[in-house]
């Protein structure tokens, strides 16, 4: 290697030099990176509501009848309100479990 070459990789596009300390650096900030429970817990009832509002639209657009998207909505609302049920049970049985470790 030339005196003006140095060991690296590309990160985002961009050219990192490694050092000899950078794998326990990156090894760190992996650790770092990792989301907590309550985190994925919020992110997922987050994409519920999303989905849910989506299909709603969704319905409301396919259908031209008032019924029709009414009853949609109606039925895409009571779903939603199950899974989020279904996440917060979940949600709860990890708490449980962590705070048993």
């Amino acid at each position: 290697m030339a005196e003006d070459e140095r060991k690296g990789r590309f990160v985002r596009g961009r050219y990192v030099i490694e050092e000899e300390e950078a794998p326990m650096a990156e090894a760190s900030n992996e650790e770092e990176k990792q989301p907590t429970v309550e985190d994925l817990i919020k992110k997922t009832s987050a994409n519920v509501d999303m989905t849910i509002e989506s299909v709603v639209i969704l319905g409301k657009k396919l259908f031209m009848t008032e019924e029709g998207r009414d009853h949609i909505e109606t039925k895409t609302r009571e779903i939603g309100t199950e899974l989020q049920k279904a996440v917060g049970e979940i949600a709860d049985a990890a708490q449980r479990f962590m705070k048993k470790k």
